[in-house]
């Protein structure tokens, strides 16, 4: 999976990411040696120039979700359309699922977004706005950690911080999850 392609989801008009894909690219805007390594390695870790969909973000932790298999995101459920993007090895996936559950502990930047009774796995963002606009919040998580149900991406343009997203996502996992497990009762109380 590129991030510069669009996810395939069955809606019309899907926008394309952005990501800066050659040297090329980066001789164009900044001038050939205006620019260094260091832009490549910031991008590494989401920052810099780098515009990502809602749903590209959400087909990647799918594949983080499930040892690499991407997911075609979907609104009306159809056939599942499944792609192998990477492979890692047992140990570097429970390491990486370690580090995502780390990140709404009570020590990490989304601790706030807990579950109680459930692991769930994740990453904040900022997505940064120059002056004078208001930077927006990102988090993509998904729960269990251990045994994914459930995969929620949220963008909140203009609320700042990615522990604002992890709340609004830990809500809509947390509610999906007591609903599945609900037993399902008649309005009578019968089960």
């Amino acid at each position: 999976m590129k991030f510069r392609e669009r996810t395939g989801i069955d809606l019309p008009g899907e926008s394309s990411p952005q990501w800066p894909a050659s040297r090329e690219y980066w001789d164009k805007r900044w001038g050939p040696r205006g620019w260094t390594e260091a832009v490549i390695l910031n991008l590494s870790i989401g920052q810099g120039e780098n515009d990502q969909t809602v749903t590209s973000m959400a087909r990647f932790y799918s594949a983080l979700a499930t040892g690499g298999m991407a997911v075609r995101p979907e609104i009306v459920k159809g056939r599942v359309e499944r792609e192998q993007i990477f492979q890692l090895t047992p140990e570097q996936m429970l390491g990486l699922r370690n580090a995502m559950a780390g990140v709404v502990s009570a020590t990490g930047t989304a601790g706030s977004a807990a579950i109680r009774g459930v692991v769930l796995a994740g990453k904040t963002g900022t997505a940064q706005m120059p002056p004078p606009l208001t930077d927006h919040a990102w988090f993509v998580g998904f729960a269990p950690a251990e045994d994914p149900k459930i995969l929620v991406s949220v963008l909140l343009v203009n609320r700042q911080h990615g522990y604002n997203a992890a709340r609004a996502a830990s809500k809509t996992i947390e509610h999906y999850l007591r609903q599945a497990v609900a037993p399902i009762v008649d309005i009578e109380g019968n089960r």
